[in-house]
């Protein structure tokens, strides 16, 4: 009933993906009686691996991608085929061939993308977290939507074996979950390689003139979190300058431009898509070189900021999310792509109860997703 009412699988026709045989055969493990969402990039053995691609709705996976395989290991019951955006490549989880993901958390209204599925699931409780892949913003996007928490992780701390790529310079894999906790939880199974956090040495808040255009929601949130940072840490430093609308301009040119490797083969792909992959083909080379030496330049100012164990505020998205059937704004993910060009690891946390959802986000150094949750649950227990 609630995958019907909110469509966060993708529509075979069929109730909800769930692997109920494993379920009744893991009685022990960390994971043990939990139910973790997969998004239909990531591939689980015997289930359609489809990356959202409708020609791809019959390629059934023979096995379990590796973040996969751990979960599993740890108990985990799978529920797989998490709805998302056609080849991972769009912003509101309206996919033309499975179908839309409805909001739980704000009924009639999108749950961003490209992770949508897995953030939906979590709201209407059919899943205890979730995994998506976060390329420009894609995981902590939804979670601001849907109001709840979108771990980022850094590029290195997981294989991607069994991930299904849109631009690999820029894709992450990333969990979605409700609290802190349960994502804290996942992230043990899925990287448990992680270093030890050796603790914050400061903060940064960006100029006052980059938060301009944001809502008075978002705004209050920033603010009330800034304050909480400066009560934990002390007066923040200043973020290096940042231009969002330049740096998300330049991420998704990037992004067309590598998913046009990557989804080549991919059949049966919509009118939309297609024309994104071949604008992505038109880029020239001396545009492409010249992108890439900007976005190198960003990364070092940013990385090289965060250096020094700091973590940066920024909200999540600048808005609540947006009507179903209305166009995603062009700026969605002006304050997530960042992260993902500079290689680090990044956290959205929701306002508490809020309606609509609202959310800023944490952005730290490699190697910081402890230290990031740590900081991020004392952050929202703080609100």
């Amino acid at each position: 009933m609630l995958e019907e009412t909110y469509g966060f699988c993708e529509a075979f026709g069929e109730s909800a993906p769930i692997d109920q045989a494993a379920a009744q055969r893991a009685t022990s493990g960390p994971l043990a009686g939990c139910v973790i969402g997969v998004k239909a990039n990531i591939r689980v053995a015997g289930q359609a691996w489809t990356a959202g691609i409708g020609g791809w709705a019959s390629r059934i996976a023979a096995e379990d991608a590796e973040v996969v395989r751990r979960l599993r290991a740890a108990g985990a019951t799978i529920l797989s085929r998490l709805a998302m955006d056609e080849g991972a490549l769009g912003a509101a989880t309206d996919n033309p061939h499975f179908g839309r993901a409805g909001n739980p958390a704000w009924p009639g209204h999108s749950t961003g993308g490209s992770s949508g599925g897995s953030a939906a699931a979590v709201v209407a409780g059919a899943a205890d977290a979730a995994l998506g892949t976060d390329t420009l913003g894609s995981v902590r996007i939804p979670a601001a939507y849907c109001g709840v928490f979108g771990l980022k992780l850094g590029p290195d701390a997981v294989p991607m074996e069994g991930v299904f790529p849109l631009a690999p310079s820029l894709d992450s894999l990333g969990i979605l979950a409700a609290e802190p906790e349960m994502l804290g939880r996942v992230l043990e199974i899925v990287a448990p390689g992680l270093p030890e956090h050796s603790g914050w040495q400061g903060w940064l808040a960006p100029a006052p003139e980059v938060l301009a255009g944001c809502h008075l929601s978002v705004r209050a949130l920033y603010d009330r979190c800034h304050a909480v940072l400066g009560d934990l840490m002390g007066p923040p430093g200043d973020a290096p300058p940042l231009d969002p609308p330049g740096l998300r301009a330049d991420g998704f040119v990037l992004t067309t431009v590598e998913a046009a490797d990557s989804l080549r083969d991919a059949p049966g792909t919509s009118p939309g898509l297609a024309r994104l992959l071949e604008y992505g083909r038109g880029v020239s080379p001396g545009r492409l070189v010249a992108l890439r030496e900007r976005l190198a330049g960003e990364r070092a100012a940013l990385a090289g900021a965060l250096a020094n164990n700091a973590v940066l505020l920024l909200p999540t998205i600048a808005e609540p999310a947006f009507a179903h059937g209305d166009r995603p704004p062009l700026g969605q993910a002006d304050f997530t792509a960042p992260a993902n060009i500079a290689g680090c690891p990044a956290i959205a946390i929701p306002a508490p109860g809020a309606s609509p959802p609202v959310s800023v986000q944490l952005i730290g150094p490699p190697g910081s997703e402890r230290g990031l949750l740590a900081l991020a649950g004392r952050l929202a227990a703080a609100l």
